[in-house]
Order: structure tokens, then C-alpha cells, then sequence
């Protein structure tokens, strides 16, 4: 009887603390280092109601939209690796005051202080913000052969600290990847895809197309407001791609995952909308798609699109859904949703 005791207990002492362990995973950490300017420490304290969250936690990406806030330096031990790889992390900093931030900074974005250089964007000196949304560098490494879900990493940072507060902003509107001007700035080499970072929100579309959450939106760069030129000669003036995700869309480390994932190039469960000068315009541009090789004609409800399986490459040996393209008025919209949720989306949609 003795023994038998000394087992239960062990048994529930084990999980116990297992409970604990599982309950400090999946999280979102909004981190910041303990050298960052006491403006970004504030700014940051403003995200901790942010919408953003609220859609991670609606389709099982964290077990709670509120964030536990830490500190970088707690993350950097090799005792803390498991913590940082199985979490969300929300690094928001300048990358010579976080030692964090620089080791998960990736090679999209050229950043120092006071000038930034993007592809697509140019070379600018000035006061920039930027945000950009990718999956969790430390559960994708070596040392993780397999989980069962999947993180995701965002960093807000700049060249200033102007530009981080400013980024911060934008995040709480729901911008996941894209760059934001804190003034005016300065381009300081030329290119043939040079583009001068703004920031205009999106058209509003809805928190919810049954069963899928809007959960943020990415700013496309001149790269591909020039591949529409190659269609019918015409540039949109503004392009956005909204984010929507779904229930367990980060259950798992795939292909599927990152296609529906935050990264900027993620083009699953999205809707992109062109805005060109005139309803001429893109008119004719939804008229060259109609032309390319895969275009399918179809009529989903009353409206009519042109409708392409997504691609396939050396990464993605199979298509993951359908992107279909629709015009209204001078908006040409690129849907990657499900057939019931375009619908619903088009029956809302107002140009």
C-alpha cells in the first residue's frame, strides 16, 4: 500500500508539472530588451489588447490573446530554447540595443541606423518602421526534428527609435509585413524598383468569414505592383494582400503551414485587392489574366472570375487551394479562400 501511494503521488507530481510546462507553451511573448529606449518599452505595453492577438487565439494559434511580456535577454540561454521554440514571439527593438533581435533578423530587410534598404523598396535614409512576420526561426532549426504545431515570429524594429514607435502603430492596425515612414526620408540610391514607404490601411473586410478570422494585412513592395504591367500595360496605384487563417492552421510544420501562413510571399486564405486608376484599367487586366496559361472561366453566386490553381514548385510538389480574380468597378480582387468564403466576402465587398 506504501509503494502504491508513493506512485500515485509521483504520478501526479509528474502531471502536475507537466500541466505547468504545457501551459507556458504555445503563448505569444511580447518581448523587449532590458537596453531598449524607454519609448519602445512604452509603446510596446499598448499591444496587449492588440486585434492581431485576438485572431491567433481564434483559430488555436496561442492559448491566450493576451501576451506574457519578457525580456530578450531571458530568451538568449541555451536553458531557455525550448521556451523560445515553442512560443510566439513578438521582438520589438532596435537590433544594436537586442542581442535577441539581431540573432533572428534574417536577410529580407538591410537595417542600421538611420537607413534602411529593401528590394523593392530602395535605399532610404530616415526615420523608418518595419514589420515583418515569418515562422519561429528556433522551432524551424536543427535542433527541432518534428512538433506538433507550428510558431510564428514577428519583429518590430526601425532605424530609429521614431521608427519602432511608429511600427508599433502600424501592428496594431494589423500590418504583419511592411515598412512605415516616422518622416519624410530620403532615397540615397536609385534603382528600377524603387518605392516610397507610406501607409494606407486597407479596405475594412470582415473580422470573420465563417470559420476564418482577418488577422492582419501585408504591403506589397514594387515587385509586384510592376507584374501587373506585364498583363495589360497597367500599374495598380495600391495593392494590399489581407491575411485571413482558419482553425488549426498552425497545427502543424508544413508545406500547407507556411502557405497559410504570415510570411509576406504566404498567398493561402488571402484576399489581394489592386486599385487601379480607372475600372478601364482594370478591366483589361482582369481581361490579359483571362488570357494566361491555367485561367479557368467561372461564375461562383453572380459573380464571375478567372480561377487558377495555386502554383506548384521545387518547394510545394502539390497546389493547396484556388486563387480566383474578380473585378469591381477599379478594384481587381485576388481570392485565395475557400469557395463559400469568397462569396461571402464579395457580397460584403464595397470598392
Amino acid at each position: 500500500m506504501k509503494n502504491y501511494r508513493i506512485i500515485l503521488t509521483v504520478l501526479f507530481i509528474v502531471l502536475f508539472f507537466e500541466t505547468i510546462v504545457d501551459a507556458q507553451e504555445r503563448r505569444i511573448l511580447l518581448v523587449v530588451s532590458e537596453n531598449a529606449d524607454p519609448a519602445i518599452k512604452k509603446a510596446a505595453t499598448g499591444l496587449m489588447n492588440c486585434p492581431v492577438f485576438t485572431a491567433f487565439k481564434a483559430c488555436g494559434g496561442t492559448t491566450d490573446s493576451q501576451p506574457i511580456t519578457t525580456n530578450s535577454e531571458t530568451l538568449l540561454p541555451d536553458a531557455a530554447f525550448q521556451h523560445a521554440a515553442y512560443n510566439n514571439l513578438v521582438i520589438i527593438g532596435l537590433p544594436d540595443q537586442d542581442v535577441l533581435l539581431r540573432k533572428c533578423w534574417g536577410h529580407q530587410i538591410g537595417l542600421r541606423s538611420g537607413e534602411i534598404e529593401v528590394l523593392g523598396y530602395g535605399k532610404w535614409k530616415g526615420d523608418f518602421g518595419t514589420v515583418e512576420s515569418d515562422r519561429n526561426p528556433f522551432l524551424y532549426s536543427h535542433r527541432v526534428k518534428d512538433h506538433p504545431y507550428s510558431t510564428n515570429i514577428i519583429k518590430i524594429s526601425g532605424t530609429s527609435v521614431a521608427g519602432v514607435v511608429q511600427a508599433v502603430e502600424a501592428f496594431r492596425t494589423g500590418l504583419l509585413n511592411g515598412i512605415v515612414p516616422a518622416g519624410q526620408g530620403q532615397l540615397i540610391e536609385t534603382s528600377l524598383l524603387d518605392r516610397r514607404p507610406d501607409f494606407v490601411v486597407p479596405p475594412l473586410l470582415p473580422n470573420e468569414l465563417n470559420g476564418f478570422y482577418r488577422i492582419g494585412w501585408i504591403q506589397p513592395n514594387e515587385i509586384e505592383y510592376r507584374a501587373y504591367i506585364d498583363l495589360a500595360g497597367y500599374q495598380p496605384e495600391r495593392i494590399w494582400r489581407i491575411k485571413y487563417v482558419t482553425q488549426k492552421v498552425f497545427d502543424n510544420v508544413s508545406g500547407e503551414n507556411w502557405v497559410h501562413g504570415l510570411h509576406r510571399l504566404s498567398y493561402g486564405n488571402a484576399v489581394t485587392v489592386a486599385v487601379f486608376t480607372s475600372a478601364e484599367e482594370a478591366k483589361k487586366t482582369w481581361n490579359a489574366l483571362g488570357q494566361s496559361k491555367g485561367a479557368n472561366y467561372e461564375t461562383l453566386d453572380s459573380f464571375v472570375c478567372y480561377q487558377f490553381e495555386q502554383p506548384t514548385d521545387e518547394a510545394f510538389d502539390k497546389s493547396y487551394g484556388d486563387i480566383r480574380y474578380f473585378v469591381l468597378e477599379n478594384h481587381l480582387i485576388a481570392v485565395s479562400l475557400p469557395r463559400q468564403q469568397t462569396v461571402l466576402l464579395l457580397k460584403n465587398y464595397k470598392p
